[in-house]
């Protein structure tokens, strides 16, 4: 068998590039807001039929602005799986909610439902 090597954040380049970034420079976008952010929010919305969708600058900052439009406060409880990315909980945990770490089921890689209530 055969197995390819792939590398933890390589960049995948198909050549335009180089174009892109002078593109933004020019414009003097960096971050949201700019062409580019524009024209993935208008290809989200056609591919999902949305009135409008939001391009965020990271997970993180997506994760708390669900925490934000559910509502997430103190009292609420969040399960997040025990092996994940800090942000994963901070988003929520910021909000005052209590996180509940859970392990992945012992067969796949999923969250362990059953553990949950234990």
């Amino acid at each position: 068998m055969h197995s390819k090597i792939i590398n933890f954040n390589e960049p995948h380049v198909s050549g335009s590039e180089i174009r892109y970034l002078n593109e933004v420079l020019e414009n003097k976008k960096f971050s949201g807001g700019g062409e580019y952010s524009r024209r993935v929010e208008s290809y989200f919305e056609k591919y999902l039929g949305s009135a409008r969708c939001f391009f965020t600058s990271s997970c993180t900052d997506a994760l708390e602005m669900c925490s934000l439009i559910l509502g997430i406060g103190q009292g609420d409880e969040v399960i997040v799986p025990s092996y994940t990315f800090v942000s994963s909980a901070l988003a929520f945990a910021r909000s005052g909610a209590k996180i509940r770490f859970i392990d992945c089921s012992s067969d796949h890689p999923n969250i362990d439902v059953a553990s949950i209530n234990s």
